[in-house]
């Protein structure tokens, strides 16, 4: 509960939101880089479809940062659009292999930063209750958190369903 005193301290927010928006940044890169992994299959359009969610989120995420009158960080800016470029080299899979362990990490990575993505809404809805007047939309914020946990979900799901493809001998 807050006192009177509490404040939500801005400047850390400002570093949360600007951090988080730097991982989306490499994000949207590496699930169209498993996009490209999975080319031909039926999981490409699945891992495109999760990109441009990531993408729209991403730019949700900076709209609030403004809302907020919050500021993106330029060295984070420049860090993105470096995280962007190694994001399409897909330097975790650089064959672009469907059957190799690398493949595996892909996934883990993928499903790990979309659990980042999930706790920061879940952070973001959390403030929004106990600071009711700081601008957040906590609903969207709990909306956000479940579309995260979906997307989680459905990058387990092909994991499972291609995990053969990677630790079988035939």
């Amino acid at each position: 509960m807050n006192t009177p005193h509490d404040a939500m301290n801005r400047d850390e927010l400002q570093d949360y939101l600007n951090h988080h928006l730097l991982g989306s940044k490499s994000g949207v890169r590496l699930f169209q880089a498993a996009a490209s992994t999975w080319n031909g299959t039926e999981f490409e359009q699945e891992f495109l479809e999760i990109s441009r969610q990531v993408s729209e989120e991403q730019d949700e995420l900076k709209q609030l940062i403004d809302r907020l009158g919050l500021r993106q960080s330029v060295v984070e800016n420049a860090l993105g659009l470096a995280a962007e470029t190694a994001g399409r080299l897909n330097p975790v899979n650089i064959t672009r292999s469907k059957s190799e362990g690398m493949t595996q990490v892909e996934m883990d990575i993928l499903q790990s930063a979309l659990q980042g993505k999930a706790g920061m809404y879940a952070v973001l809805a959390k403030l929004a209750e106990r600071f009711p007047d700081a601008g957040l939309d906590g609903q969207r914020m709990k909306v956000l958190y479940q579309q995260a946990q979906d997307q989680q979900a459905r990058v387990r799901r092909i994991s499972d369903e291609t995990l053969d493809t990677r630790f079988l001998t035939h």
